[in-house]
């Protein structure tokens, strides 16, 4: 036989426990729904005489009241202000895991080239005769021409700029919709968009 022991807030086993005369007692399909219920979220109360289950705990900020979860307005606000911090958090990762995807093709050692390639073949334009050891190295070792090579990386590094400055963008747009947010269903809307965001290219 199953107990509750509402003070403790724990089940107790006849045999096992000591049982306080406040326990509620449980049959076994009452306990394996209670527990079930307990381990997706949700509180065990007793309504009446009866022990139920709460809807999920909205946050560890929310009190049961007997009916319902409250908050009071200054956990209200204390609440509302870690949503945010955690919406924010979430949108950098988010932009980081977008930059993260355009690149997963190129090693790092490459990756840490690329500001170097892009100078040099800047340089190169501009100046037909500027050195580019790097540029130059690589067009050798690939077999291409030099020439060619720097087209190529001037072209994907504008490309990369413009995908990325729409992202940057982005990102500051939800970062200042999060910001200027009033209320729990604008940021709600606001995650809901971060989730569903992908690349413009």
């Amino acid at each position: 036989m199953y107990f509750y022991d509402l003070q403790k807030k724990a089940f107790l086993v006849e045999g096992l426990h000591q049982i306080p005369t406040t326990a509620k007692a449980v049959t076994e399909k009452e306990f394996n729904l209670l527990i079930d219920g307990r381990n997706k979220g949700r509180e065990i109360v007793l309504m009446g005489n009866t022990l139920t289950l709460t809807s999920p705990r909205p946050s560890q900020a929310h009190e049961w009241n007997g009916r319902e979860w409250v908050i009071s307005q200054d956990k209200q606000a204390e609440f509302f202000n870690q949503k945010k911090e955690a919406l924010i958090r979430r949108i950098a990762n988010k932009t980081d895991r977008l930059k993260d995807s355009i690149l997963v093709a190129y090693p790092q050692a490459e990756i840490d080239s690329f500001y170097r390639q892009e100078k040099e073949a800047l340089t190169k334009k501009a100046n037909p005769n500027a050195e580019t050891p790097m540029l130059s190295s690589i067009a050798l070792s690939r077999g291409v021409s030099l020439d060619n090579l720097v087209d190529k990386v001037l072209a994907k590094a504008e490309l990369f700029a413009s995908i990325m400055g729409n992202v940057i963008g982005q990102r500051q747009k939800f970062e200042d919709r999060t910001l200027s947010a009033e209320t729990l269903e604008q940021l709600t809307d606001i995650e809901i968009e971060v989730d569903k965001w992908q690349l413009s290219i």
